[in-house]
């Protein structure tokens, strides 16, 4: 009888123990996705990063780091929780190679995380939740900041898909803030049926097929706004610097998407440093150019070729290549002006006359402030 191969375990996080084992209720991270897929490795991410937020501590700090942070956003009133990947690093080595290897898996995770952190830790008599009782599907997202490893915007590519990546650039234009769906409730319109937490691949997405079993719809949809999850979007173009630009060169340019409570945060002429993932994105505007418009048709009954036999549905090839058009972006967490011109730090916040929290953190600095011996690949 053929021998039947145990799997091996994933070398790529510890065994779990008691501080990283699944909640036995169930992860909260899988509610957003209707429970019908658990991802166990990114549950325990989740749990190992809830630890790292609750422990860590600087090596003189009475308390830990996260708290005092989790104090600045309720007095920001704001939902972004900023993370020094320094910090993770020096927490948990494999804590930071899964979040640098895999971060777009991983995001909605680390995110969770952090929600779980400020709802545990909710306001006292004479403090504001930051999680209110009233919207208890408030969301709170997470930055990242202070990446070792700083690349140039011509070292982007297609391996850099999903990896936690830090990227320096010239702002060149900035495009007006737009709302942005990113989870649709869907309404059947043949059956009545609704479908949740449908989530937008970067283009309008509507559901494949309708849940009822005895309903086969397509594409008979209705949005409904008021049950879908909007956010505030800035498309921001950066160039590369004349200093990392190559001789005899044109400059290269990449869009980069920014969400939640960074738009804004980059102007036309900064130069910036944004953290973040590449992302392959449809190319929209290709699709639905005039000069590539689709030509497919099916000639009459009474249309034949010069064999006699009926020629059958045409432009399929051109409509092939048409469906395969994709680009690159960048997806960013955080933003962070790197030339010293506006006096504000990571959190937007403006600095005080005398200099005192004043971020000395430049292009240059970053630079010679490299970390070698720390690879994110």
């Amino acid at each position: 009888s053929p021998r039947t191969r145990t799997p091996e375990p994933s070398p790529s996080l510890p065994p779990q123990s008691p501080n990283t084992r699944l909640d036995p209720e169930g992860s909260p991270a899988m509610e957003a996705f209707g429970g019908f897929f658990v991802d166990e490795k990114a549950a325990r991410v989740e749990n190992i990063f809830l630890e790292f937020l609750k422990r860590f501590k600087e090596p003189d700090a009475a308390e830990p780091f996260y708290d005092v942070e989790m104090e600045a956003m309720r007095s920001r009133e704001s939902t972004t929780m900023y993370v020094d990947f320094a910090h993770v690093m020096r927490f948990n080595d494999v804590l930071q190679k899964a979040i640098s290897e895999e971060y777009l898996r991983f995001e909605p995770y680390l995110r969770n995380a952090c929600k779980r952190f400020v709802m545990e830790h909710r306001a006292g008599e004479n403090r504001a939740p930051i999680i209110s009782d009233d919207s208890p599907n408030k969301d709170i997202n997470i930055a990242f900041y202070n990446i070792p490893m700083l690349k140039r915007l011509r070292e982007l590519g297609t391996a850099e898909i999903g990896k936690l990546t830090a990227v320096t650039g010239v702002v060149t234009r900035t495009s007006e803030v737009r709302p942005e769906l990113l989870q649709g409730t869907f309404k059947c319109l043949d059956c009545g049926n609704v479908v949740k937490n449908v989530d937008q691949q970067f283009k309008y997405t509507e559901p494949i097929i309708c849940v009822n079993a005895t309903c086969q719809n397509r594409s008979r949809w209705a949005l409904l706004r008021q049950d879908s999850k909007f956010t505030d979007w800035q498309r921001v173009r950066m160039q590369e610097t004349s200093k990392e630009m190559p001789a005899g060169s044109l400059p290269r340019s990449l869009d980069v998407i920014l969400r939640h409570e960074i738009v804004e945060k980059a102007r036309a002429g900064d130069t910036v440093i944004f953290t973040g993932t590449v992302v392959a994105v449809p190319d929209v505007m290709a699709l639905t150019s005039p000069g590539e418009r689709a030509e497919c048709r099916r000639e009459g009954p009474q249309r034949k070729n010069g064999s006699g036999v009926q020629e059958g549905v045409k432009g399929l090839k051109s409509l092939g290549v048409r469906d395969l058009s994709y680009r690159l972006a960048f997806v960013a967490n955080s933003v962070q002006v790197a030339d010293g011109r506006r006096d504000v730090d990571i959190r937007d916040r403006d600095i005080d006359g005398d200099g005192s929290e004043r971020q000395k953190f430049t292009v240059s600095s970053a630079y010679a402030t490299r970390i070698t011996n720390v690879s994110i690949k």
